[in-house]
């Protein structure tokens, strides 16, 4: 069985067919009634009130046409009010995708080149996602404006977005955490990718039982949480870092007080009352079409800890931010979390120079850059996507020191892609071992010839 993410067990949610050439009569007439509702729903987040507006609209659209000598059927009627209301409340006739667990992303190459790409790594032809690159644009916008934590600009002026979208009411969907990312005037066509997050309550015995992990590690990784270690998770683009993140989180004390700071929402930790009952999440802000009112993650970070925060999860480091991230866990707020995008846990180290040079300058030495990483992060956990099979496991864990023979921090492999397709097995005892135990880790699961993986 794939361990591919969301279990294939899932229930299947069978997207909506596509839209011929003929339907776009249709569409025109979704776009005209969303259009004419727009202004009694600017401050409207009520499904059921939103949806007698919409009737109410629909029936005098199905009356102008009787009048036109184009009668409609009331099952057409009650097709055009479901389609409004994905458009105005969901993501139009993408929404099918959206509640279906099988699909990861949909990628739009303009209005009419739609890819959908499945947890089993296949990628097929969606629908039209309107009709043509103007209507998707003031869809883009809509979205952004309409679906966006914080409203965010789209426009020739602003044609870069990036933001996480609230997820909608429908059955299906309450569990995905949805990441919106669009371009246009610097493309040939506007273009989105859309990815959707189905894994948000997750929890370490949910990746051993995906096979993402093995016991081994999941003792280890449970005991470096409750041993209030500092882990940085890497990996690749879609290895699965923001998911192992949560699922690492899940250990934490529920009472325990957290801040989340990310660019844009995406680990949704408040929205777990269940296994987070105290946590603010903090979110960066982009400028305004004057330029002014950015606030940054460096920003964000030290602001974080005036508010009594005994850990800080960081989304994703990317540059400026790395040197507030590093200050608070130096400064008595020891097990906090992070992720950045490495290629390999070697490559870790001179990522993280790239990574302080981009965001401070080059006035600060490598040299002081590794002893500040050396002494700062206690764990780095890799994780690798194994392309053919879409299937994401941990490969690597690398136990993190102050330099002693060279300038680059000393490191011990605790566990190295030495089982099946490169999957972590114990390789050292790490010096961490006394914390660990600290926390009832038996040190006889870092045995490599039982430490094994039951592969899917």
């Amino acid at each position: 069985m794939s361990n591919s993410w969301p279990p294939s067990t899932a229930p299947v949610i069978p997207p909506k067919q596509a839209p011929q050439d003929d339907d776009r009569a249709f569409r025109d007439a979704v776009l005209a009634v969303t259009a004419a509702v727009a202004e009694d729903l600017k401050d409207t987040e009520d499904r059921d009130e939103a949806r007698q507006v919409i009737q109410a609209r629909v029936q005098r659209w199905a009356q102008d046409q009787v009048a036109a000598g184009a009668p409609v059927s009331f099952t057409m009627q009650r097709r055009l009010v479901d389609a409004v209301i994905d458009e105005r409340f969901e993501l139009g006739v993408l929404t099918p995708y959206l509640k279906d667990p099988r699909v990861e992303s949909i990628d739009l190459n303009g209005c009419d080149q739609v890819w959908i790409t499945y947890n089993d790594g296949t990628c097929t032809r969606g629908p039209a996602a309107a009709g043509s690159d103007d209507d998707l644009i003031k869809m883009i916008q809509m979205w952004a404006l309409h679906k966006s934590y914080n409203p965010r600009e789209f426009s020739a002026a602003s044609p870069l977005l990036n933001t996480a979208l609230r997820p909608g009411d429908g059955d299906g969907d309450e569990g995905v955490g949805v990441r919106l990312s669009a371009t246009m005037a610097v493309t040939r066509r506007p273009c989105a990718s859309i990815r959707c997050h189905r894994l948000v309550d997750v929890t370490l015995e949910d990746l051993l039982r995906l096979g993402t992990i093995n016991r081994s590690l999941y003792a280890f990784l449970r005991a470096a949480v409750l041993a209030r270690l500092n882990i940085v998770i890497t990996g690749g683009t879609a290895a699965g870092k923001t998911t192992l993140l949560r699922a690492l989180a899940s250990v934490i004390d529920p009472a325990e007080r957290l801040a989340t700071v990310e660019s844009d929402y995406e680990l949704f930790l408040d929205r777990l009352p269940h296994r987070h009952q105290n946590v603010i999440a903090f979110q960066a802000r982009q400028a305004n079409s004057e330029g002014a009112g950015a606030i940054g993650l460096n920003d964000l970070i030290p602001h974080s800890l005036r508010k009594n925060i005994k850990r800080i999860i960081v989304g994703e480091v990317r540059a400026d931010e790395i040197v507030p991230m590093f200050e608070a866990m130096n400064t008595g707020h020891p097990g906090s979390m992070c992720t950045i995008h490495a290629d390999g846990t070697e490559e870790i180290f001179n990522r993280i120079v790239m990574l302080w040079t981009r965001g401070v300058g080059a006035q600060t030495p490598p040299a002081v850059i590794h002893l500040n990483t050396g002494e700062t992060i206690d764990l780095v956990v890799h994780l690798r996507r194994d392309p053919t099979t879409n299937t994401r496991f941990v490969s690597e864990v690398l136990e993190v020191l102050p330099p002693a023979d060279s300038e680059l921090p000393s490191r011990n492999h605790v566990y190295r892609p030495t089982g099946p397709g490169g999957r972590a097995i114990p390789d050292i005892t790490p010096q961490c071992l006394p914390q660990l135990r600290t926390v009832d880790f038996d040190p006889a699961l870092l045995d490599p010839f039982t430490a094994r993986w039951e592969t899917r």
